[in-house]
């Protein structure tokens, strides 16, 4: 099974979400919506080419898969998945993610 790891600003964007998700909804939604993210990254730990292929538009090897109102970006390698972003549905990837 790959081991994974979130880049630096995965790590802020999960911040991030939790953050704003306990602000607007309370400590236990936050904490429910954060362990979502956090199985469904396990979920593509085990199944890394289940998320859509993004190298046409977002650069070589980088795959994305919707977790409620979020997308995670992501690529991965024989042996670790790299969580590259966590970003809002609204948002534009290609301005966040970093080469």
């Amino acid at each position: 099974m790959l081991k994974w790891r979130l880049s630096e600003e995965a790590q802020r964007d999960l911040s991030e979400i939790r953050s704003f998700t306990k602000r607007e909804w309370g400590t236990a939604q936050s904490e429910r919506y954060i362990k979502k993210i956090r199985e469904k990254i396990g979920l593509l730990v085990q199944n890394p080419r289940i998320g859509i292929n993004r190298s046409d538009d977002l650069g070589e090897d980088i795959r994305s898969i919707f977790i409620g109102s979020h997308t995670i970006y992501y690529d991965f390698d024989a042996e670790m998945l790299t969580v590259r972003a966590i970003l809002h549905q609204a948002m534009t990837p290609r301005q966040h993610l970093k080469n």
